[in-house]
């Protein structure tokens, strides 16, 4: 009898660790996903921000020019 019970007790433990081991590599998962977007649109807007500003040069040198 006690030895039935600590075997179910061994096996729900067992079925918990998995659930809370798979949940937690699906939010792992998640974040990693996660990171690799904002990396990638930091990448986009450091790139937006250097063209915004050679263009900004560039309309400077023409104001420049047409004074």
């Amino acid at each position: 009898m006690l030895k039935q019970k600590l075997e179910l007790l061994n096996k729900e433990f067992t079925t918990l660790k998995t659930k809370i081991t798979t949940k937690l590599q699906a939010q792992q998962q998640t974040i990693t996903e996660t990171n690799a977007k904002l990396t990638e649109s930091n990448r986009k807007l450091e790139t937006t921000l250097k063209e915004n500003s050679e263009n900004e040069k560039v309309l400077e040198q023409l104001l420049k020019e047409f004074k």
